[in-house]
Formats: C-alpha cells, sequence, structure tokens
C-alpha cells in the first residue's frame, strides 16, 4: 500500500508532538578546485571572478560559475581541468565553456575542462547532476561510476551514488548509455536506463521525469517509493543521520510533493499522521519505527 502525503506547502502548521526542533534545508555552497591546485570556497568568498593560469576569467556569483563561451574547441591545447565539489546539505551550478548548464546535486563533484579540447566533450562526475547541453557537432560525454553517457545536445539527469543503483533520465533529446563492461542502449525521452550498484547490465524502463528532476526546481517529489529511498536524498540535501529499529520499516511506500527548501520538520509530522511510522528526533539524527 502507498500512502500519499499532501504537498507540505499546503497545511502544515504545528509542530512535532515530540520535540520543537526545526532542521532546515541545504543551501548554495560548494568548493572550485583550479587547475593550480588552489581551493577557492564558492560560499565565502567576496570575489566575483578568478583568472585560470592560461588567462581565463571565471565569473563568481552567489549561485553559479561561469565559464567564458566559446564555439572554438581546440584539437591540440595543453587541457586545464577545474573541479566543483558540493557538500552534504549543498547545491551549486555552473555554465561551462561550451554553453551547457549544470545543476549539481548535495554530495557530488564534476570534474571538467576550462575549455573542451580535441573531438569531444567530457566531463566526469560522482553523485547527481541535471545537464541542459548545448549543441555542438563534437559529442558530449558524462563519465560516472563505470558507465558513460554520451550526447551531442539534450536535457537529462544523472545519478551516480556510491553504493546506490546508478540512474540516467532522458528528458529531452536522446542519449546513448554504456558500462565498462559493453552494455549499452538508447534512451527516448521519459525513459530511464538503471544500473544496480552490484552489477554492470543496463535497464531500461520508462519514468515520472518529475520524480527524478523536481529537485533542480526545487521539489521533492515521490510516487510509490520506499520510505529508505525518500531518506536517502533528504539525508543528503538536509545533512541528517537516518537509522531504522526495524529492517522492515525501510520498505513502507510513500509518495510526496515537498518544497526543498522549507525545513523538514512539517514532512516528519506528515509521515507521521499516516499512523505507519513513529519518529523521534536527536539533534541531526532521525530514528524510525513502526506504529505499532
Amino acid at each position: 500500500m502507498v500512502y500519499t502525503l499532501i504537498d507540505q506547502e499546503d497545511t502544515v502548521t504545528e509542530q512535532m508532538n515530540k520535540q520543537n526542533i526545526q532542521i532546515g534545508p541545504g543551501e548554495k555552497k560548494a568548493t572550485l578546485t583550479l587547475g593550480s591546485g588552489t581551493v577557492i570556497d564558492l560560499k565565502h568568498t567576496s570575489e566575483t571572478t578568478v583568472e585560470e593560469v592560461d588567462g581565463t576569467s571565471i565569473s563568481i556569483d552567489p549561485e553559479s560559475l561561469n565559464y567564458p563561451q566559446t564555439d572554438r574547441i581546440a584539437e591540440t591545447e595543453e587541457v586545464i581541468y577545474n573541479q566543483v565539489d558540493v557538500p552534504r546539505g549543498g547545491e551549486y551550478s555552473l555554465f561551462l565553456s561550451d554553453g551547457t548548464k549544470v545543476y549539481l546535486n548535495s554530495m557530488s563533484s564534476l570534474r571538467f575542462p576550462v575549455r573542451f579540447i580535441g573531438d569531444q566533450r567530457m566531463v566526469e562526475l560522482v553523485g547527481e547532476a541535471y545537464f541542459e547541453v548545448a549543441n555542438h557537432t563534437k559529442p558530449f560525454v558524462v563519465k560516472a561510476n563505470g558507465f558513460e553517457v554520451e550526447v551531442l545536445g539534450t536535457i537529462f539527469n544523472i545519478s551516480s551514488y556510491q553504493n546506490e543503483n546508478h540512474q540516467t533520465t532522458l528528458i529531452h533529446g536522446s542519449v546513448k548509455v554504456q558500462t565498462e563492461s559493453g552494455f549499452n542502449c538508447i534512451l527516448e525521452p521519459s525513459e530511464q536506463a538503471y544500473q544496480k550498484s552490484d552489477s554492470n547490465e543496463l535497464g531500461v524502463r520508462k519514468v515520472d521525469v518529475m520524480q527524478y528532476t523536481s529537485w533542480v526546481n526545487g521539489k521533492i517529489y515521490f510516487r510509490d517509493a520506499r520510505l529508505e529511498d525518500i531518506m536517502n536524498i533528504l539525508a543528503r540535501w538536509y545533512d541528517i543521520d537516518i537509522f531504522y529499529l526495524e529492517p522492515s520499516v525501510k520498505n513502507l511506500r510513500f509518495g510526496c510533493n515537498i518544497n526543498r527548501y522549507k525545513e523538514i520538520t512539517p514532512f516528519l509530522e506528515l509521515l507521521e499522521r499516516t499512523e505507519k511510522v513513529d519518529i523521534s528526533i536527536q539533534g541531526r539524527k532521525i530514528t524510525f519505527k513502526h506504529n505499532n
């Protein structure tokens, strides 16, 4: 059975009976590592630009990095890599030099060239990112934990967290997904390629793309999802630790539509109102058990 929760914005004004505690959402924060190894805290820096060793001027604002756009992709030239790391409880976005926009979710990292060189545009991802790839004659390739996604220009989401199933969800255009062992597939819009954490094989399924991309629009949306899967996502975003007193409680299924930028307590109250779970909070530790 699926227990559907109302939208958090509709009506929740009470505090949880057990504790009057607030756990706030994540925020825009990340670090940038330059080709020289210099690390810049993007949340706290007062700089609005930073210059790479090749003279590239990178713009910094409170929400994103902007690399100078160029239509030229050189065939041979020294490659300078930058890396953006987003911690637990953070998110950040950037515009690459070809015009591609990337949204990085919590606990994610993107390594990329300051300017693309050679016959393809390649970046390396750990974690989760939403890509709006700029059209170009040279393919755009994302390497992520043992598989590759290749496109020319399209919109898609990749989730490749360690010890979780890897998923590529296509919103618009076409992508080719390939594993290191040679399994591959071509996706159409609203299809998802998934790879279980203990397998190299790929599966393809039709999905509700909103469930996998709502985070970009400030929502956390699920239909018929396991409690553990929901809370894995919330744990990264709210920087909390989750515990289950009984393993079976992980498999309770819920639907939800919550504001990603609100604090978490009203959502937990909604879970308790289903009378299926009992929740206790201690600091940033949240424990679930069956409501017997």
